[in-house]
């Protein structure tokens, strides 16, 4: 078992005098179903995208396609940079697993300008602390792979194949490990909820993100990811196997770290 970090860490770059081609690397126990965690996909993408980046560039939108599965092995990231202005750098990266683009992403990287505005008129939802709520169940050939890097409690709704009536629900979540935290442990954290509508359903049915596309508010990387962070998520329409989702992700310290968004199916069986 592979810990995230020796998979961003091990992002370099295939030849060195390229560098917008990329090794990178996924473990079995990062599996979601039959292809990569999506979560660790995109981080891996925003590591390659970020190279040679100015560290006050900041990342500020990552807008993701899974198009393909990742099998567990050796792939290569493939990236360009489509523009470097006096605030924001744009990037654009792909996944490429047996030949076959299997994700890929998008990202602006920007720098804090001075400003007279700031507007921050979300607060965190009160909710049950997360001792006082339900841990994941682990039930061989129903949960993931890749959620044994997590704690993830239950803080309400429904956990997923209850036929819940409502697919709005929200989690307390968690590395199991601890390492410091970085945009790309954020991207993870952003993934790990189940898809809202998996809990309107029973199983055997199947769900699969299509699209998923982040926003980074704020600057959390003084938070602690063996921390409890707090992600409510919810369904804004959905028909015809397809769910529009929206989910919020905020720190232990009460700030919003991510506004997502995705469109997602879920299989009926």
């Amino acid at each position: 078992m592979t810990r995230f970090q020796e998979l961003i860490d091990n992002v370099s770059p295939i030849t060195s005098d390229q560098n917008h081609r990329f090794h990178c690397a996924v473990d079995a126990s990062w599996l979601q179903g039959r292809t990569a965690f999506g979560g660790l996909t995109a981080a891996l993408l925003a590591k390659a995208l970020s190279k040679d980046l100015e560290s006050s560039r900041r990342l500020r939108a990552l807008s993701v396609n899974f198009i393909g599965p990742t099998s567990p092995g050796n792939h290569e990231l493939h990236t360009r940079s489509l523009r470097d202005g006096g605030s924001v750098s744009h990037r654009y990266g792909e996944l490429i697993c047996n030949g076959d683009i299997a994700v890929n992403a998008s990202a602006a990287f920007g720098v804090d300008r001075a400003s007279t505005v700031v507007e921050s008129s979300n607060s965190k939802p009160e909710a049950r602390p997360p001792e006082d709520c339900q841990d994941l169940p682990q039930i061989d050939g129903v949960t993931p792979a890749f959620t044994q890097h997590f704690d993830i409690r239950l803080a309400h709704g429904a956990w997923p194949f209850s036929g819940s009536d409502t697919a709005d629900y929200a989690v307390w979540i968690r590395f199991k490990d601890s390492a410091p935290m970085d945009i790309y442990r954020l991207i993870a954290l952003g993934d790990v909820p189940p898809i809202p509508g998996l809990n309107r359903v029973k199983f055997p049915s199947m769900g699969s993100s299509l699209s998923w596309y982040l926003e980074c508010p704020n600057d959390v990387t003084d938070q602690a990811t063996d921390d409890w962070w707090y992600y409510d998520y919810r369904c804004q329409a959905a028909a015809n196997t397809y769910y529009h989702n929206s989910g919020q992700l905020w720190a232990p310290n009460g700030k919003l770290a991510l506004l997502g968004r995705q469109v997602a199916m879920i299989f009926e069986k």
